[in-house]
């Protein structure tokens, strides 16, 4: 069976056995892949949503639980790290409301895009999520959007290693220079001064 007809099939909710695809050629099986892989990730946003509205509700300690993320872990059965993980991701990704009751737009709402089209990973969103919420406060609106739509535009390339590496020029360049290490003057001079230093202990 082509991957084509295959992907309908299992869009259809019908199973698809192991033996049919074992018949698919290698690029029938590539393209299976990323079908299913992109299924799996627009239906991860359909979980966050969940998640937003969870947390919007204080539905966790309605239900009993400690709080969103204690929901997740005994709900979901998740890890107290993959919790987090998704905590975040809804958190800001995910549309949000005022007081007023107005929707607000998600915090990254380019990332938050590119996630509802299928084109970002889980380990891509949360190397964005961590590379632009840690930007210093100092840094404009504008700036965070330029950086923000970046590591989206980057992520069309790069794994979540790579679009690290683009985060840490990223900060590099938006960083004041306060956020750059200096030497400490009261810490070398103690250094130089200390009989413990090397050179200056008892022959």
């Amino acid at each position: 069976m082509p991957a084509v007809e295959l992907i309908n099939v299992m869009a259809a909710g019908d199973e698809v056995t192991s033996p049919e695809l074992w018949r698919c050629d290698p690029d029938e099986l590539g393209e299976l892949l990323q079908e299913k892989e992109k299924a799996v990730w627009l239906l991860q946003v359909e979980v966050l949503d969940i998640v937003a509205a969870i947390h919007r509700g204080n539905v966790g300690k309605t239900l009993g639980h400690r709080n969103t993320l204690g929901m997740l872990q005994d709900l979901l059965r998740l890890s107290p790290t993959e919790a987090s993980r998704r905590y975040k991701r809804a958190l800001n990704l995910c549309p949000s409301q005022a007081l007023t009751g107005e929707t607000l737009a998600p915090t990254l709402s380019i990332a938050s895009e590119a996630m509802r089209r299928g084109e970002l990973a889980d380990s891509q969103i949360d190397t964005i999520v961590g590379v632009v919420t840690r930007l210093p406060a100092r840094v404009t609106i504008k700036d965070r959007e330029e950086a923000e739509a970046s590591l989206v535009e980057h992520a069309k390339r790069y794994t979540a290693p790579g679009l690290a590496k683009v985060g840490r020029r990223i900060h590099d360049h938006l960083g004041p220079p306060t956020d750059r290490r200096r030497p400490n003057t009261k810490t070398r001079n103690h250094a130089a001064n200390c009989p413990c230093t090397p050179g200056q202990t008892d022959a």
